[in-house]
């Protein structure tokens, strides 16, 4: 018995060491592709938000409030695909240096590197899982409670002066300048407002008013409105001559009124548990299956990583990177196109609008990677 035990540890050990050289290589390389794309889609959409603090459609101080709460719905969109490539660069350079050639010709074959990666897997399916069915449905509902209040705030609140704030709906639209603030006495200093509309039978008439300046007051029922002094208001269709001219010593312009009306709570800000209470909404189970299925692509596109990452060491690393990235997009491209249609299907939705499908054929790609030459030099032989 003490001889089979010391038999099974030294067996034991070269398999430890390779598990534990791929997966310290693994998380690391993952560290850094996660970072660099964070970086990449992070920098994109604050450009976003920030273009939409300077028209005015949200306040500056709540940027980094809403790509914090945004950061978890990036993560679990990147974990996947970093992990991924990283298998593909791990893998690809092992097969470049003969490191597989070596530890296949001492019985390390497919079946080894799998039980390697079991713990880099789950731990990425337990965080994507974390992200996609709890975290992320919670910070949507924040962004979209945030933006919600940017759209409450008064014209007053968000006019930077010496630049225009056009905030209106499809059917009106309101330009607001100030050339500059006294911010000791609250006034507004060479206030410019117009208002134009295009929906009613005053479709096409501006109304402009120019005051010297302007202060936000409130009424008994809690209604803002924007106080004018000492101005001139014009109203009339461009193009036309009947334009009407009057001059006021104070004037009362509500404002909050141009902002569009309270949106719904987006489906993706629901909790996991109010999707499963909606079998029969389909924004729902859209919404629904698109979380489960954001934890499937992790083992699917890692089990199909180690096949696309063999490459012969002549032909370079960095020959089946392409197509390998681009099987992906392709994979998670179909999810969001299958996720659309079945949110706008209307009535009872078809039997084959189902991300099952999508994962089912990517579950047979992955057989025929691992099978494929095999059955076919079957076929051939027969």
């Amino acid at each position: 018995m003490p001889h089979t035990a010391k038999m099974e540890q030294v067996r034991a050990g070269p398999t430890l060491i390779l598990h534990r050289y791929i997966n310290r290589q693994v998380f690391v390389t993952t560290v850094l592709v996660t970072f660099i794309l964070v970086m990449v889609l992070v920098s994109g959409r604050f450009i976003k938000y920030l273009a939409e603090a300077a028209a005015g459609q949200i306040a500056a101080d709540a940027l980094f409030l809403v790509m914090a709460f945004r950061l978890p719905e990036f993560l679990q969109m990147i974990l996947p695909l970093s992990l991924y490539i990283s298998l593909l660069l791990v893998l690809g350079r092992m097969h470049m240096d003969n490191e597989m050639v070596v530890l296949q010709a001492g019985g390390q074959g497919h079946g080894r590197i799998i039980r390697s990666l079991v713990v880099p897997v789950l731990v990425a399916v337990s965080v994507v899982a974390l992200f996609s069915l709890y975290v992320t449905p919670r910070g949507d509902a924040e962004v979209n409670r945030i933006f919600e209040e940017q759209k409450g705030r008064s014209v007053l609140e968000l006019l930077t002066p010496g630049r225009f704030l056009v905030r209106g709906s499809d059917g009106s639209q309101r330009a607001t300048y100030a050339e500059s603030l006294n911010r000791e006495d609250g006034y507004l200093e060479n206030v410019f407002v117009a208002d134009a509309r295009f929906d009613d039978s005053q479709a096409g008439r501006v109304l402009t008013v120019w005051a010297h300046t302007g202060r936000l007051v409130q009424d008994e029922n809690g209604i803002n409105y924007l106080e004018l002094r000492d101005g001139y208001q014009y109203q009339g269709k461009p193009g036309e001559a009947d334009y009407q001219e009057v001059a006021f010593e104070k004037a009362r312009v509500r404002i909050g009124s141009e902002n569009t009306s309270s949106r719904p709570p987006k489906v993706r800000g629901r909790t996991t548990g109010e999707l499963l209470e909606s079998p029969g909404d389909n924004q729902a189970v859209a919404e629904l299956q698109w979380r489960w299925s954001l934890v499937l692509t992790v083992p699917i596109m890692c089990l199909a990583a180690i096949p696309l990452a063999k490459v012969n060491p002549r032909q370079g690393r960095f020959l089946r990177m392409i197509p390998a990235v681009l099987g992906y997009m392709l994979y998670v491209g179909l999810l969001l196109t299958m996720r659309s249609w079945m949110a706008d299907s209307g009535g009872e939705r078809p039997w084959y609008y189902s991300m099952i499908w999508i994962h089912a054929l990517a579950a047979v790609a992955v057989f025929f990677l691992y099978y494929g030459d095999r059955l076919w030099r079957r076929r051939r032989n027969t």
